[in-house]
């Protein structure tokens, strides 16, 4: 029998955690310079919200793209975790650190992304990497503009990588592509050519529009819909406070009626990446729908009547239908301590509200060419660009390469189409 003061203590867990992603790290790079022995496929791969879900700006350059070449292999790399549909003409592969995404990616003609590259990723000569990215004009602070991201040495690894890489960054406004520059310390072309997302906000689908009412029983309703953003402490055990989404959905109702008039569809959207978290945490009335799950926000945001957020870049898209928006947030000082912010809640062009008085007194009081008029002004102060045709311009110039032409990204440097 073995004598216990003679057995070795188990290895240290935190050194062999650490130990064992650095030789993983060295094989993955090691891997990607390897396959290079491999000729470059007819093939795009694409993702976003790192592998989080089907959509974004990538969706609708794939779908531009193939209608301009059907024989492409499009692949959409997926968290294994999460096993979202994608469409019948796209192979799903699931990601991060197998063989097979790391193959796919190695071999295919064109990366498109829209958040910073995995560490360790290497792009080879002759490949094409469009960064989409997914936010234009957001009030939260991103990158190296938010203190706790400068502390974070893997976070800033992945940006450099990722600025490093990028033969083009797709911009939809001056104050985005001054962000490229300062946030995100990227040197390359920016091309501002609108978001490919937007494009279907210049048109309204009537039969799927149809569809969705039905679906939903909403009829004839008017829609509002409250698409808030999360907060960096939301985890789990950090008892974060959802306090902050307490809207008085009764109050909200009947000053809709007396001030716009009709029957209203209350809906909420909690945002895709911490949903998880609120919707078990946030209880809604009966007579509220949850539309979290629906795939567009875009697509949903054609639908809406009347849109309210706190943070979230998803009210400067709805702006752009000229539709109602307008602004609900308890907490901005906090906020803006913890996270930074691009604007002061008073700059925008949607009225704000920092409690239910305030946000019924919005609503009842809302002025429509009072709201134009500055939502004009601040278009022009930003440089924002839709064009709603961004997807095939991007489309395009990314089927030229394929073909095998080359492209001076450089001479489109935040132009226009």
């Amino acid at each position: 029998m073995n004598n216990p003061a003679s057995i070795p203590p188990p290895p240290n867990p935190t050194l062999y955690r650490t130990v064992r992603r650095i030789v993983k790290g060295w094989i993955i790079e090691v891997l990607f310079y390897v396959l290079r022995i491999v000729p470059l496929k007819n093939k795009v791969v694409a993702t976003t919200f790192k592998g989080r879900k089907y959509g974004d700006n990538p969706q609708f350059i794939l779908e531009k793209l193939r209608e301009l070449d059907p024989s492409i292999d499009f692949v959409w790399l997926r968290d294994s975790n999460l096993q979202f549909p994608v469409p019948s003409w796209m192979r799903p592969v699931e990601y991060f650190f197998g063989l097979k995404p790391l193959y796919e990616m190695a071999t295919a003609k064109v990366w498109i992304n829209t958040h910073r590259l995995q560490k360790h990723t290497h792009k080879r000569p002759g490949q094409l990497f469009v960064e989409t990215w997914h936010g234009g004009l957001g009030i939260k602070k991103v990158e190296l503009d938010v203190p706790a991201f400068q502390h974070d040495e893997s976070l800033i690894k992945e940006l450099k990588l990722t600025c490093q890489q990028a033969d083009v960054f797709i911009s939809q406004s001056k104050h985005l592509s001054t962000i490229y520059r300062r946030a995100f310390g990227y040197k390359g072309p920016i091309w501002r050519c609108g978001f490919p997302k937007n494009d279907s906000i210049f048109t309204k689908d009537e039969k799927r529009e149809a569809d969705f009412r039905e679906k939903y029983g909403f009829g004839d309703k008017k829609i509002f819909l409250y698409a808030p953003s999360f907060r960096d402490n939301f985890k789990l055990r950090e008892n974060p406070d959802f306090s902050i989404y307490d809207v008085d959905y009764e109050r909200l109702e009947k000053a809709l009626q007396q001030r716009f008039g009709g029957e209203w569809a209350i809906c909420v959207r909690w945002h895709p990446l911490k949903a998880w978290i609120i919707q078990p945490s946030v209880h809604l009335p009966s007579t509220v729908t949850d539309l979290t799950d629906f795939p567009d926000m875009q697509e949903l945001i054609t639908y809406t009547d009347i849109l309210l957020s706190d943070y979230s870049s998803c009210i400067f898209d709805a702006a752009l239908r000229r539709i109602p928006c307008l602004t609900f947030a308890t907490d901005f000082e906090k906020f803006c301590a913890d996270r930074g912010v691009y604007y002061q809640m008073e700059e925008l062009p949607f009225p704000y509200a920092r409690n239910n008085d305030e946000l019924i007194d919005n609503i009842l009081h809302f002025d429509q060419k009072d709201y134009l008029d500055r939502w004009d002004a601040f278009t022009r102060l930003t440089g924002l660009v839709e064009t709603g045709h961004a997807a095939a311009d991007i489309a395009g110039k990314i089927y030229e390469f394929m073909q095998g032409h080359q492209i001076n990204w450089n001479e489109l440097d935040d132009k226009t189409p």
